[in-house]
């Protein structure tokens, strides 16, 4: 009885030394302390080397360290990394000479060389030999009466219409910007643009200006040319002759 004791004991002795010993080792607690032999600098935290969405700059990320591309390929962001624009072509400047449009009773200066048509009794063509993207400029100056009661808001309500009829057939598209005023002849009046593309696919832009006389007249100018590069020259030509024309005495 007394031997079986002993070895109970023994047993029991056993089993609490062996859960010590594997408790030593197993404590989530037990924390090894840092050797007086460590090369680390003082205060050097190794947590700095995590990637915390640090940047290095070169137009990859932002000052907020967030990149402002997705992919292999940069893409610019802000103007001083767009290429540089290219200048838009210009037409050499045309020599102008005058111009007298006896049936309508106006003098001006156009483009020297171009072709003139005056069979309208109330106007004058002006034509561009020159094709420019497969379209030739023309400027027409009509002058023609109306009513006495007619106002000078009656001439925005003509303009309206004017530009309708013009975009109304051979146009696959057709837009118009809004009326903006001013004079022709030195008196009052509107304009306003318009950009089409016929079904053959030219793609045209034009210029209507229309004012109310005092002899109850309206004058008209409209210029049409090809929408490109080119179209400023145009709009130059219309503003010589605007400033250069003149009613006959």
């Amino acid at each position: 009885m007394k031997k079986s004791i002993v070895i109970l004991v023994l047993v029991l002795l056993t089993v609490q030394l062996t859960g010590w010993a594997f408790a030593e080792q197993t404590d989530p607690m037990s924390v090894p302390s840092s050797s007086s032999g460590s090369n680390l600098p003082t205060g050097y935290d190794p947590a700095s080397e995590e990637d915390r969405g640090s940047y290095t700059g070169s137009g990859t990320y932002n000052d907020y360290g967030r990149s402002v591309y997705a992919g292999a390929t940069p893409i610019p962001l802000d103007p001083i990394d767009m290429p540089t624009a290219t200048p838009k072509p210009v037409l050499p400047p045309f020599t102008y000479g005058a111009v007298t449009a006896d049936k309508i009773r106006l003098n001006f200066e156009a483009p020297v060389g171009w072709y003139i048509d005056t069979s309208a009794d109330d106007a004058i063509t002006l034509t561009d030999p020159n094709a420019v993207d497969g379209f030739n400029a023309s400027l027409t100056l009509r002058l023609y009466p109306v009513a006495n009661t007619y106002k000078l808001a009656d001439v925005r309500t003509d303009l309206k219409n004017t530009l309708k009829e013009l975009g109304q057939y051979n146009f696959s598209s057709w837009s118009t910007t809004e009326m903006a005023s001013r004079t022709l002849l030195k008196k009052d009046g509107y304009y306003a643009d318009y950009h089409g593309t016929y079904y053959n696919g030219i793609a045209i832009y034009g210029r209507v200006m229309m004012a109310l006389l005092d002899n109850h007249q309206i004058v008209m100018m409209h210029l049409v040319c090809s929408d490109g590069y080119f179209n400023s020259s145009y709009k130059a030509v219309v503003n010589h002759v605007r400033d250069t024309l003149s009613q006959q005495q």
